[in-house]
């Protein structure tokens, strides 16, 4: 594997601390094209992508979840929504998306945040006071807010042993011990 790709990955981290230095546009739409690459059941591609910079709209994310302050802080939160009936995956199909886009962001050297409930309450009553505000259709539903802008903190990259566990994979059929480097017996 390209040693630029594990590097991307692993510098992948979640950014809770935001400078107020603008997101240009040119890097929100690198974001959403990195987005729209990602695979999706038969091709479906369920999603859809509303750009908040909106204090107002932010704040309002951020009391309904008692998320603070990074959806406040943000220079943007985008809203991806998903539509379930163009896909039976929309939730699988979204989350692929919304990977894409953080690393995306850890690409342009942006900071980046995925907060997402879709089944709990606070989320529910997000979705509710948002779709008005946003004009957003009846047939869609809230999958993910992606906080992004300059990061005003810098954590350090994943480790491979802060991840990487070679317990957790299995060879063939589920085993309790390490198989990674020991054949299956016939």
């Amino acid at each position: 594997m390209d040693p630029q790709v594990l590097d991307l990955l692993r510098s992948r981290r979640t950014v809770r601390r935001f400078t107020s230095e603008p997101v240009p546009t040119e890097d929100l739409e690198a974001l959403l094209e990195g987005a729209m690459y990602a695979p999706s059941r038969l091709n479906r591609q369920p999603w859809h992508f509303v750009i908040v910079k909106d204090p107002v709209v932010k704040n309002r994310a951020a009391d309904l979840l008692r998320v603070h302050p990074y959806l406040e802080e943000a220079p943007v939160l985008v809203l991806v929504y998903a539509q379930p009936s163009a896909s039976p995956t929309w939730l699988m199909d979204v989350s692929a998306a919304t990977q894409n886009m953080l690393l995306a962001a850890s690409g342009l050297g942006l900071g980046s945040a995925w907060v997402s409930s879709p089944d709990s309450p606070m989320w529910g009553a997000l979705e509710r006071d948002l779709r008005p505000r946003l004009h957003a259709p009846e047939d869609v539903r809230l999958a993910a807010i992606v906080a992004v802008g300059h990061a005003a903190e810098a954590p350090a990259p994943h480790e491979r042993a802060d991840r990487f566990d070679p317990l957790k994979i299995h060879q063939e059929v589920w085993e309790r011990t390490n198989l990674m480097h020991r054949e299956h017996p016939a």
